[in-house]
């Protein structure tokens, strides 16, 4: 098992970092998200998929965590008397800039 901040072996390859690329793109957009509280709540368990993927070198795991992060993400259309909507909780914050760093960006900014 690698830890996130040394990826492994499996890391290596270029079909690899398309994936971490992509993950670091939704990740730094979630940063941004205005959610309510139940979604946010759905956003912390992908989450903590992403996590583990990273944790354990999948791959595979990690680009189907972060498609189901941009899947979870906020919707065009909002319906009159909707539920409020909310930047990431605290915790959620550290965690996806935690993502980020171990993605290789900087917490805090969107990847160019």
């Amino acid at each position: 098992m690698s830890s996130p901040d040394k990826p492994g072996p499996a890391w290596n390859s270029a079909n690899a970092a398309d994936v971490r690329a992509d993950a670091l793109d939704v990740v730094s957009d979630a940063l941004r998200w205005q959610l309510a509280d139940k979604r946010w709540a759905v956003v912390e368990q992908v989450l903590a998929a992403m996590e583990a993927a990273l944790a354990d070198g999948d791959v595979e795991a990690l680009k189907a965590a972060a498609t189901d992060l941009e899947l979870s993400g906020p919707v065009r259309i909002t319906r009159i008397g909707a539920i409020p909507v909310v930047p990431p909780p605290p915790v959620i914050r550290d965690r996806l800039n935690q993502l980020v760093h171990s993605l290789g960006g900087a917490p805090g900014s969107r990847p160019a």
